[in-house]
């Protein structure tokens, strides 16, 4: 529990970075990642070994892209190896639970439109991380299909849904030049995401 209250705090604080707060760089660095990084400890002293190594290449995806210079393709990569863990735990929860049915495949249907139908459009904003980038929204989007069809913990679930809501303002707004106002709601959407994945997925019942 102090893991996650400790993780709150450093949320909460590059929460206020985000609306212009800023702390100088390295430390605003230091923040952004150490409230995702306490989420990963919370998820190894949990013994979850694959959930714990999936948040620390989220928090070290939050590090390359605070960067000064921002290390972009770097951030981006650590960020699908760590849905590549996402993907695997909820893979084995679909395997040991089974579906939702009907419903289940609906919402992972409407996530693979929407998915697709931002990437197709982002595609032109990309740049030199298309490539990187196009292949990361596919595996974010496995991950949160996979979410909504297997039996998982609801908090979970809900984890992944937020994480794909704070992608696609963050890349409208990293890329496309767009949404200049939605920097508070983007960490508090993938904030949210991050932490409601880490608690869904710690729980063994």
């Amino acid at each position: 529990m102090g893991l996650l209250l400790v993780s709150l705090v450093f949320g909460l604080a590059y929460l206020a970075d985000a609306f212009g707060v800023q702390a100088p760089y390295p430390w605003n660095a230091v923040i952004k990642t150490t409230g995702i990084a306490c989420l990963a400890l919370y998820a190894f002293s949990c013994r979850r070994m694959v959930l714990g190594t999936a948040l620390a290449f989220g928090a070290a995806g939050d590090a390359f892209l605070a960067m000064q210079p921002q290390q972009t393709e770097l951030g981006i990569i650590a960020f699908g190896i760590g849905h590549l863990g996402f993907i695997v735990l909820f893979a084995v929860l679909l395997a040991n639970k089974g579906t939702r049915g009907i419903p289940g495949y609906l919402a992972a249907l409407a996530l693979a439109i929407v998915g697709t139908g931002l990437v197709i459009w982002l595609q032109p904003y990309f740049g030199d991380v298309r490539i990187p980038a196009t292949i990361y929204n596919a595996i974010i989007i496995v991950m949160a299909m996979l979410a909504v069809i297997g039996r998982g913990p609801a908090l979970a679930i809900i984890g992944a849904i937020l994480f794909v809501a704070s992608d696609g303002v963050l890349a409208a707004r990293m890329f496309a030049g767009m949404l200049e106002w939605s920097g508070p709601l983007a960490w508090a959407l993938y904030y949210s995401g991050q932490a409601c994945l880490a608690i869904g997925l710690a729980q063994r019942d």
